[in-house]
This record gives structure tokens, sequence and C-alpha cells, in this order.
């Protein structure tokens, strides 16, 4: 009896092998790399609408361009290059312990630039931020002027997260298309304040 019992169990061991091998082969073709495991959760927004992301809510009013920028508190900064100044609301939504808008980038094609602190506390890239009360005011970034007239241009983002290091966290993608802005000779900006616009 264990003589004819064996074929049955080697083919039924076979079959089980080969679906334990199936099983695996699907785990294995369906788990993320480590690198999508640990990038940021991407938030989609528009402009002129608020988008929220695990502790961070923010509002981009509008996007301007200029030459040189005077900001709130009397800063004023020319480039050879363009100014992208962003109007935009942000709030802190769960903690606000050491929370500051760590990521504030324009991204243009694989180019990033950071929101300028020259302008110190005329702008909200260097405001520590509140829990459920929003700061509205400018970010400044200085980008170069055939980047504002390049073709990657259209198809901009604005990027802004609490942590400088936005992996396994939230990361709010407003895009904007930089070839439609008019380039002003000069642009004066309000200084932050506290409360939403």
């Amino acid at each position: 009896m264990s003589v004819a019992a064996s074929p049955w169990r080697h083919g039924a061991n076979g079959v089980l092998l080969a679906a334990i091998l199936a099983i695996a082969a699907l785990v294995l073709h369906s788990t993320p790399s480590r690198e999508a495991q640990q990038s940021a959760i991407v938030v989609p927004g528009v402009i002129g609408e608020p988008v929220s992301g695990r502790n961070i809510r923010t509002t981009v009013h509008s996007v301007a361009a200029a030459e040189s920028v005077t900001a709130g508190n009397g800063w004023a900064g020319s480039t050879p290059g363009i100014w992208v100044v962003v109007d935009l609301t942000v709030q802190a939504l769960v903690d606000d312990e050491n929370t500051a808008l760590g990521t504030a980038v324009l991204r243009v094609g694989d180019v990033s630039f950071s929101a300028s602190t020259r302008p110190q506390n005329g702008t909200v890239a260097t405001e520590q931020l509140a829990t459920g009360v929003p700061l509205s005011g400018p970010l400044m970034f200085e980008v170069p002027a055939d980047i504002v007239a390049g073709p990657a241009a259209t198809t901009a983002k604005l990027e802004f997260a609490t942590d400088s290091d936005p992996r396994v966290d939230s990361l709010l993608v407003v895009p904007v298309d930089l070839t439609a802005l008019v380039v002003r000779p000069d642009l004066e900006v309000d200084f932050p304040e506290w409360g939403a616009r």
C-alpha cells in the first residue's frame, strides 16, 4: 500500500512545490522597491485651492515673476536672473513642535530651487508654523532667466513639506506654468502675517 501511495505523494509534492514557487514569484514582483517604500507621499494640488498632507495644509494664492523684489520687512533683492514669488498660506495640522516649512522647492525639470532665506523674516520660509493657525505671506525663488523661458518651465512644480527630507511623509505638489508669467521689473510683497487670506 505504501508503494502505490508513493507516486501520488510525489505528484502532490510537485504540485505543492509549484504553487509555493508561483506565490513566491508573485510576492517578489509585487513588493515595492526600497526607493518606493521610502519615497514621499505625493499629494497633488492646484493654485487657489487648499491641499493637505499629514501635518501641513497649503494654499498657493498666486505666482508672479520679477527682476527685483522688495519684501515687507524692507529687504530688497535684485538678481541677474528672475525672482519667482509665490503668495501662499501654510499651517501645521497635527504638531507644531520644531515645525517649519522644511521643504519649499520650485522644481523645473530635473533642477530644483529652494526658497530664498535672504529676506529673513520677510518670507514664510524662515517662520515656525503653528497648529491650526495659518501663516500667509511670500516665498521667493531666485532662478536663472533661461529656466523661466525653457521647455521644462511649462510643467514646473512647487513642492512643500514640513520636513527637509519628506521621505515617508506628505509632499504637497502644485503645478505652475512659468512661461505664462509676465516678468515685472520690480515687485513689492507683503510682510508675512498670521491668518488666512
